[in-house]
């Protein structure tokens, strides 16, 4: 059984796949999910400002999991697969540990000796989503309102940055700001890995291979972003229609059909070189 790997971006923590891990699981696929430092169940540690102090972490709670399974660590490869930030880490713990890993799937990620900073992050797509819901926030912060509704709408802005069909959904507006409400990265630790992508660097890597997902309107990070990395690393850049930054949450069956895919010719040897 293939061992799948799932890690989130900025900010971000296991908690927000909002399913699309379980419904991985049950594809007879076994699926970790995990935090960074300073995240979900690490919220409490300092997050690092270097990609490659992630990884330690992660490897951590990966072997933890394996060893619950009854597995040994050292014997299994897994396949990581990393959004955004995630997709940045997934690369840097191949290049430190390329014996563990099977394949590397990016999802809408970048870096910054391939893309410059203002496809990294567009402030375009901010500037809209923050108008899409300016008078709201204001509203909501100017009124007595409890706080619960302050962080809705804080995810409402989010989630119209980062997702091109739950912008405006209320169910899932409402059950992110609950988890934000549960627990969220704190604004120190969140320019900290904002840092830490800002200086990330795509490594070389020879025996790990690396796919690549795009969503073609993605309004955090360019697409242009993935295409470069699709060609730095001489592999096939898959792409979503019809699908922003969040793709698990845009297009979750999509995005699992083509995980089975990818993971299917891996076991076959089917290279998806250009």
């Amino acid at each position: 059984m293939t061992t799948l790997v799932l890690l989130r971006g900025l900010m971000r923590d296991s908690r927000h796949w909002y399913g699309f891990d379980q419904d991985l699981a049950q594809r007879d696929i076994n699926v970790i999910s995990v935090d960074l430092p300073g995240n979900g169940t690490l919220v409490n540690q300092t997050s690092p400002t270097c990609m490659q102090d992630y990884s330690n972490a992660v490897w951590q709670q990966i072997d933890d999991a394996l060893l619950k399974q009854g597995k040994v660590p050292c014997q299994i490869k897994v396949v990581l697969v990393g959004l955004s930030m995630g997709g940045m880490l997934a690369l840097t713990m191949a290049a430190q540990r390329p014996a563990r890993i099977e394949h590397v799937v990016l999802i809408n990620s970048s870096a910054t000796n391939l893309s410059p900073w203002y496809y990294r992050f567009q402030l375009w797509g901010l500037l809209a989503s923050l108008y899409t819901v300016s008078t709201r926030v204001l509203r909501v912060y100017l009124s007595n309102c409890d706080a619960s509704n302050k962080h809705d709408w804080l995810e409402a802005i989010v989630l119209a940055f980062t997702s091109k069909h739950f912008g405006q959904n209320i169910e899932v507006i409402t059950a992110w700001s609950l988890l934000r409400l549960q627990c969220h990265t704190s604004l120190v630790n969140g320019l900290r890995q904002l840092y830490a992508c800002a200086r990330f660097h795509s490594p070389a890597i020879h025996t790990v291979p690396v796919s690549v997902i795009v969503a073609n309107q993605d309004k955090l990070a360019h697409p242009k972003c993935s295409e470069k990395l699709a060609l730095f690393y001489q592999t096939q850049l898959y792409k979503i229609d019809d699908c922003g930054h969040d793709v698990s949450l845009d297009k979750p069956e999509q995005l699992q059909r083509l995980l089975i895919n990818i993971i299917s010719n891996t076991k076959h040897g089917i290279n998806d070189e250009y």
